[in-house]
């Protein structure tokens, strides 16, 4: 295993490491050798009236976090805007020129502007102003960015003292950055662009791209919520430097799927509002999801659901050096690092070591800690009676890899026989938050329609990490759980 100094000062080795840390390091920095930095944000949502400084704070929060570690750049992935509304994209211009005055640094840098428009940003006027009633007021009506281009132009322009353009091409340090607003990548138009820049964009420089949506089937897989139709995927295989970041599942920084590596580099960027609860299959009460996976089940999520919409507010700060890129992922919330920092190659042709076909192998199983053991208790709930929770310790990561959900097992120990009953998931409670906030239980949720009524029921539960790594199960001893009553 080579160092972090050696590894970082040398030569990009990463095929030679092994674990989770062959990837991922604690505080890794490329220093004076950073030839270019990025923050990155999605899904900022501002939508506060009354008080546009209370809604904008963590916005603020985080230019001021890039502005003091050297970004040259910022990136907004769309959904700036929570309702369509140009008073909310004022606010968040505001945010900027407050931090920013001018696109400048108080060092005299330029800090360029790289946003683009998301689909909360762009609305029908039904969509912006729920009530009927508003729409006939013409001051309201002006308010909304509608879905006509010289709407959408003219909104862009008047908050943020730039030209609007469906697709553009910035030059940052040397470095090209690219955006597409809003649905401005389908009908070929991105592919178009890109041969039209094909000279500018080829070799081993990487270049970036923005845009809201996930490329289809990268980041988190088919079963990602809110991906494109496929049409930036295809534009960008053709560039191997080519790392495109985009949002709109909110699907926090926390959860390794987050970076893809094929063709090209795909990367969620997660959200600065809250993070997603799209985890369908989940028992977890709040994690129905948005219809993307598995979504056809008809079943009820019974568990504790888990609070994601305090803290989630996540970012990024990328450095690019001459062998590597390193991300270092942030909580804004608590002003916290998400994990360990991120190392990748330049290119995919140096290696696609964040492939999903070959990244779970490098992983490690979360484990519970020795004193660790389950608690049973008993509660009444109106809709199902009597139902058991079983509180799951916080299980503790290995070499870097956290756990991300549970795997509970009900196993009946009857007649000679032990028999698996019933078996469920539930996502770790502050899976989302920086790991010194998420010690707390989690909870799993049983009712008497699940289990075998006045049988010996024994419960295995074994941590995962996000890519589905196991660590060792710990047993609560098999217990009639639920009597048969006068028994």
């Amino acid at each position: 295993m080579e160092t972090r100094r050696s590894f970082l000062g040398g030569t990009l080795a990463l095929s030679a490491l092994a674990g989770c840390r062959a990837l991922n390091f604690p505080g890794a920095s490329l220093g004076a050798k950073a030839r270019l930095k990025l923050g990155i944000l999605s899904d900022v949502h501002i939508r506060e009236m009354d008080n546009p400084d209370w809604d904008t704070r963590w916005l603020v929060k985080a230019f001021e976090y890039f502005r003091d570690n050297g970004a040259d750049g910022v990136i907004i992935a769309g959904d700036i805007a929570d309702q369509g509304r140009v008073h909310q994209l004022q606010n968040a211009a505001n945010a900027w020129f407050k931090v920013f005055p001018d696109d400048t640094a108080p060092d005299g840098r330029h800090v360029e502007k790289l946003f683009v428009y998301g689909n909360h940003d762009v609305a029908d006027l039904a969509w912006a102003v729920p009530e009927a009633a508003d729409r006939k007021n013409p001051e309201i009506v002006a308010d909304v960015i509608s879905a006509s281009e010289q709407s959408i132009a003219m909104s862009w322009e008047r908050c943020f003292k730039e030209k609007y353009e469906p697709i553009w091409i910035k030059n940052v340090k040397g470095y090209k950055v690219i955006g597409a607003h809003w649905n401005c990548w389908t009908d070929g138009r991105l592919d178009a662009f890109l041969k039209s820049h094909d000279d500018e964009l080829r070799g081993s420089r990487p270049f970036f791209y923005v845009q809201h949506a996930h490329p289809k089937d990268t980041c988190f897989g088919t079963w990602a919520w809110g991906a494109d139709g496929g049409e930036s995927t295809k534009a960008l295989s053709n560039y191997p430097n080519a790392f495109a970041f985009s949002g709109h599942s909110h699907y926090p920084l926390t959860d390794e799927r987050t970076i893809w590596q094929g063709a090209f580099t795909s990367i969620n960027t997660s959200s600065m509002r809250y993070s997603s609860h799209d985890y369908n299959l989940r028992d977890t009460g709040n994690f129905g999801g948005n219809n993307s996976g598995y979504a056809h089940w008809p079943r009820e999520h019974i568990s504790p659901g888990i609070d994601t919409f305090n803290g989630g507010r996540q970012g990024m700060l990328v450095e690019v050096g001459d062998s590597a890129i390193i991300i270092h992922r942030r909580d804004f919330t608590w002003g916290e690092s998400l994990g360990e920092d991120w190392v990748m190659p330049l290119s995919t042709r140096d290696g696609t070591h964040y492939a999903p076909a070959q990244r779970p192998a490098t992983r490690h199983a979360p484990q519970f800690g020795n004193c660790a053991t389950l608690e049973l208790s008993f509660r009444k709930d109106g809709r199902h009676g009597e139902v058991a929770d079983i509180a799951i310790p916080a299980a503790l990561s290995v070499d870097g890899c956290r756990v991300f959900e549970y795997e509970v097992t009900a196993v009946i120990e009857e007649d000679d026989v032990e028999l698996v009953v019933a078996q469920k998931r539930v996502i770790a409670t502050g899976f989302h938050l920086p790991e010194s906030k998420s010690a707390r239980p989690t909870v799993c949720t049983f009712t008497k329609q699940e289990l075998p009524i006045g049988a010996r029921i024994r419960f295995e539960v074994a941590p995962l990490e996000c890519f589905g790594k196991k660590g060792v199960p710990i047993v609560l001893p098999a217990q009639n759980i639920f009597p048969r009553k006068n028994s």
